[in-house]
């Protein structure tokens, strides 16, 4: 049972490099914002990826010392309810007419 304290971490660590290393890079170059989401903005896709990160950093912290499987699962089943919400809703987008990237509208 101890195969959920691995895809924990494996979990954790891909989300970390590629939400929060290659992620923000890509959205510099896109838009020419490093992140968007709180405490500087309200990009759902940055949000999203911020909650996803603090409930899984909360279930790979809470089973270090003692085993507990269900943090792992509530952790799972909450990042698929934030994968739900739609990629771009809320988020960064190039207005045509105006010639500005706008985010978080």
């Amino acid at each position: 049972m101890a195969g959920f304290k691995f895809y924990g971490n494996l979990t954790l660590l891909l989300l970390g490099i590629g939400g929060l290393l290659l992620g923000p890079t890509v959205q510099y170059n896109a838009f020419g914002e490093w992140w968007a989401g709180i405490p500087f903005g309200w990009d759902l896709t940055d949000n999203k990826l911020l909650i996803s990160f603090l409930v899984w950093l909360t279930a790979v912290l809470g089973n270090r010392k003692k085993e507990r499987p269900y943090l792992a699962v509530i952790a799972a089943l909450l990042v698929i309810i934030v994968y739900a919400i739609p990629h771009s809703m809320l988020g960064s987008e190039f207005d045509y007419n105006s010639g500005e990237v706008v985010t978080g509208n």
